[in-house]
């Protein structure tokens, strides 16, 4: 391994975001199957949140695969075979992200129950192939992360992944991160954030999350 880091980034915020994404697949399908026939309104809801975790998921993907795997790739060959595998994964989900994306409009405007199994399986697919994902990911490249990269980079992946979002949607990643995050893993996220996405989270943010997630879950 060449290019020594002398300070180490702290990767675990990537546990966080992962742990967004473990929730949304684990809640997702049965949302989907508990839709009734003709209730659009909240079949607009439930699609509104799988499009959502979708968009959050490949912002997250993109920014590996533009500037995580190539960077890897450059500084050890110890571990190619895994950064191959992880390449190839993000293949696989793209696969599977595009074909639940093709049935979202036909699931909002008419959730039959044949729709809604067929779209709750492609989550539950997605679900059990990301997690098993993320799970090689934490367990492999995220220690050779730390050892490969400067503090500046592991941030620079960070922002790249941010800037892939809408930025009508920021605040609310920002606050579903936050839902997930243990008491000190939050005060770690916001030692890091931005002023105004502090502000703002307190303000407004957790407020608007916690509606949300209630309606969503029929609360």
């Amino acid at each position: 391994m060449s290019d020594v880091v002398t300070s180490k980034p702290d990767v675990h915020d990537m546990v966080v975001v992962h742990r967004t994404f473990r929730q949304a697949c684990a809640e997702l399908p049965d949302l989907v199957r508990g839709l009734r026939p003709g209730d659009t309104a909240r079949a607009q809801l439930v699609v509104e949140a799988v499009q959502f975790m979708l968009m959050g998921l490949e912002a997250h993907h993109v920014s590996e695969d533009e500037f995580l795997w190539p960077r890897l790739a450059e500084r050890t060959t110890l571990h190619a075979g895994a950064i191959a595998r992880m390449e190839e994964q993000h293949h696989r989900l793209e696969e599977l992200v595009t074909r639940v994306r093709g049935a979202l409009d036909g699931l909002a405007a008419d959730p039959r129950p044949s729709l809604c199994e067929r779209v709750a399986a492609q989550l539950a697919e997605l679900g059990s192939v990301l997690t098993a994902h993320m799970d090689e990911e934490e367990n492999t490249i995220l220690p050779l992360a730390a050892d490969c990269l400067s503090v500046a980079e592991w941030e620079e992946l960070g922002e790249i992944s941010l800037a892939k979002l809408e930025k009508k949607q920021l605040l609310r990643a920002f606050s579903a991160l936050m839902a997930v995050a243990t008491p000190e893993e939050q005060r770690a996220i916001l030692t890091k954030a931005p002023l105004p996405a502090r502000v703002l989270w307190r303000l407004t943010g957790r407020r608007s999350h916690a509606r949300r997630e209630a309606r969503l879950r029929g609360a």
